[in-house]
């Protein structure tokens, strides 16, 4: 414990990368809990897939956390993009929020964004994995049966829009 407190304000003090799965104490990744829309989400995506014959897809708080940071930056920039301002792309991001590589014989991720007026029935959680169907890239990812982890992030912005992120991963220990 005292060597992840250690860490942590090393991290904190010098902007490090986050810390990696073997020494994220377990109870740093069980205090993200997801929101009610955020399970609501999972749910939707999980219903498309178990209807298509693949495994579920079990809530990470670490790809949550990526998640609704890309959401929030999103929202605040009242942009869509897969790239954060800091020239970050998924990769990058759910590693400098918890979601490692290292010890992995396997590791992938992936993400869909969107956005959709508040007043729109895409601005729901079963509206947004509705609308992600209905893409071929997006129902891509959203399907892909490798992946197994997931993160959602939904942020309102100024523009009165919502925005989410959804990150998926798999991390396969060998």
């Amino acid at each position: 414990m005292r060597k992840a407190l250690v860490i942590i304000l090393l991290s904190l003090t010098f902007g490090l990368p986050a810390l990696t799965c073997a020494l994220l104490p377990a109870a740093a990744e069980a205090a993200t809990t997801p929101t009610r829309s955020e399970r609501l989400v999972i749910a939707a995506v999980n219903h498309e897939r178990s209807a298509r014959g693949l495994a579920r897809v079990s809530f990470k708080a670490s790809l949550t956390r990526a998640a609704r940071s890309h959401a929030s930056e999103l929202a605040r920039r009242a942009l869509l993009s897969h790239v954060s301002a800091n020239g970050w792309t998924i990769s990058p991001r759910v590693r400098h929020f918890g979601y490692s590589t290292d010890g992995c014989t396997q590791w992938t991720a992936g993400e869909t964004v969107a956005r959709a007026t508040i007043d729109s029935p895409a601005a729901t959680p079963r509206g947004i994995v509705k609308l992600w169907m209905g893409s071929t890239a997006h129902r891509q990812v959203l399907l892909m049966a490798r992946l197994r982890d997931i993160g959602v992030g939904i942020a309102r912005g100024s523009d009165g829009r919502r925005y989410f992120a959804v990150d998926l991963g798999r991390r396969v220990k060998g």
